[in-house]
């Protein structure tokens, strides 16, 4: 019981600390950053901390063999990709509004494996994926058309990260620890970003305390210390749970969008949210098997 709490305790906290990554981001966005420097710089310095973990502390050997670190580099691809649409999505809505479009990446998993991989449909599921879609219409509104900008370049975050979800099972990275995995993706996706960046000319040095403060924040805090937390607590209190309890995330962007940015929460837009949230919830919750006595 004990071990349950303490798991649930860790996603929870977990959760709440990614979901504070629109506040950092916008933090950064007010020195004159912008999304391609804030995942450089953050993925830079998440390398960073975790190098030193491993190799400092744990004395950790950071090597592995060749054939998995083409496949991390083709994962970090979408790794980087990801937080790019996600924090460009910021200037156009709100971050509440944002992070709940991206948390539909379950949804996109599941209808993905059944177009790629040919992954039985269940009703459960299906019905999911309508409440969902309901929860997205119900987000929009007409009058906003930079708005609808936004909700595309949220979506498309979740549906490139749900890319990444099935990839990384796929190529059975399982037996990698979950550090030494996050430091080379970390670090692949840090030299893409980089390279892209000075090639679009939107890599920015950073310019003051405050800014250094957001991406040393974003890479210690919703990188590092974020992802040791989920996976110990999805050890302790197992995936479902761990599932379950990651919607902290979306709700923690809603708050601090209401409290500190003054966004606007209107009984649609509030609804959207809620049923975005729920089918996400249906879709990780196991179905009971009915057993039928044979006489």
């Amino acid at each position: 019981m004990l071990k349950n709490c303490k798991g649930q305790l860790y996603i929870i906290t977990s959760a709440i600390l990614f979901g504070t990554m629109p506040f950092l981001t916008k933090m950064a966005y007010k020195s004159g950053s912008n999304a391609y420097s804030v995942v450089f710089w953050r993925f830079l310095f998440a390398s960073l901390f975790m190098a030193i973990i491993l190799k400092g502390f744990y004395g950790r050997n950071l090597l592995i063999g060749k054939e998995k670190l083409i496949q991390i580099f083709g994962l970090s691809v979408l790794y980087a990709v990801t937080p790019i649409l996600l924090y460009i999505s910021y200037n156009y809505i709100d971050s509440g509004l944002a992070t709940s479009l991206h948390f539909t990446y379950p949804i996109s998993v599941m209808i993905l494996m059944a177009i790629l991989f040919r992954t039985k449909m269940e009703k459960k599921k299906i019905f999911c994926a309508i409440l969902c879609i309901i929860g997205i219409v119900m987000l929009y509104s007409p009058e906003k058309h930079a708005g609808m900008r936004g909700m595309v370049l949220a979506v498309i975050s979740g549906i490139v990260y749900s890319l990444y979800v099935i990839l990384l099972e796929k190529f059975r990275l399982k037996d990698e620890s979950v550090m030494v995995l996050s430091f080379w993706l970390c670090l692949f996706a840090s030299i893409e970003v980089g390279i892209f960046s000075i090639l679009v000319g939107k890599l920015r040095l950073i310019g003051n305390i405050s800014e250094f403060s957001a991406d040393i924040c974003l890479a210690f805090f919703t990188t590092v210390i974020a992802l040791v937390l989920f996976q110990k607590g999805a050890f302790l209190c197992g995936a479902v749970m761990a599932s379950l309890l990651s919607t902290f995330e979306p709700l923690t962007g809603v708050v601090i969008g209401l409290i500190i940015f003054n966004e606007e929460m209107t009984w649609k837009l509030g609804m959207g949210i809620f049923l975005i949230l729920f089918s996400t919830v249906m879709i990780v919750l196991p179905v009971k098997e009915k057993r039928k006595n044979k006489k």
